[in-house]
């Protein structure tokens, strides 16, 4: 029994040196981690529609959504992101109270794909705290952009390019030295409202009032997406001597 506690306790000690020494040798290196200039990374999540079949609802009808991005780090605090996106949105009036004209209903379901140029502000200096001193491993953020949207349009069978105005917050935070990861949330205003228009089921809701002399603006179909992302970081900057 004795011998056994011994044999037990000597193992539990190996273990614990192995581990310290483990942790010694990657912590230690954390002084030669490079900083990176790039990222590439891959995004998942899901979409929404927000116009006449669904005004007020989030994530009704929600439907998948996926893509890519890459991000260029300025510095610790801006950041310009390209991404490329395919989702899904749906809707139906039938879903609300509200009366439409002649107490017509309609429905429609599309996929788009969307395709922007942002520019993100991180509140705090987002980055490895070896390279830079206040550099922190977590950090939200905003951002606003430019972009656009693809959509085929089944009624008149023709392909069609939107410009939409994006912008959201989210959070991003460093794992395993050269991975990042995080969650993330936008908004997409379109300049059109017959986003929701994809065949004869949904004509109803390109302007179903006959809206004039009010603000496009207000009037225009918006989407959103909420998704997580992961990155891993690309082109080494010199390393800061410190």
């Amino acid at each position: 029994m004795i011998t056994n506690i011994g044999l037990n306790l000597k193992r539990i000690v190996l273990l614990i040196i192995v581990t310290f020494s483990i942790s010694f040798a990657v912590f230690g290196q954390y002084g030669n981690l490079d900083q990176y200039r790039a990222e590439l990374g891959v995004m998942g999540g899901a979409s929404f529609y927000i116009g006449d079949a669904n005004p007020t609802k989030l994530f009704n009808r929600s439907g998948p959504a996926f893509g890519i991005l890459a991000r260029y780090n300025l510095n610790p605090r801006y950041a310009l992101k390209l991404s490329i996106m395919r989702g899904e949105v749906a809707g139906d009036t039938r879903d609300y109270p509200n009366k439409f004209p002649m107490d017509q209903y309609a429905s429609f379901k599309r996929t788009f794909y969307d395709a922007g140029l942002n520019i993100e502000f991180n509140f705090v200096d987002y980055g490895l705290p070896s390279y830079k001193y206040g550099n922190k491993w977590f950090s939200p953020y905003i951002f606003i952009g430019a972009g656009i949207t693809a959509t085929h349009d089944d009624l008149n069978d023709m392909n069609q390019l939107n410009f939409n105005f994006p912008f959201g917050v989210g959070v991003k935070f460093k794992v395993l030295y050269r991975f990042n990861a995080g969650l993330e949330w936008s908004l997409h205003t379109l300049f059109v409202d017959n986003f929701d228009v994809v065949d004869e089921n949904s004509q109803l809701l390109d302007n179903p009032y006959g809206f004039k002399g009010t603000s496009k603006l207000k009037n225009n179909d918006r989407y959103s997406i909420a998704k997580a992302f992961v990155s891993i970081d690309l082109f080494k900057r010199k390393h800061c001597k410190r």
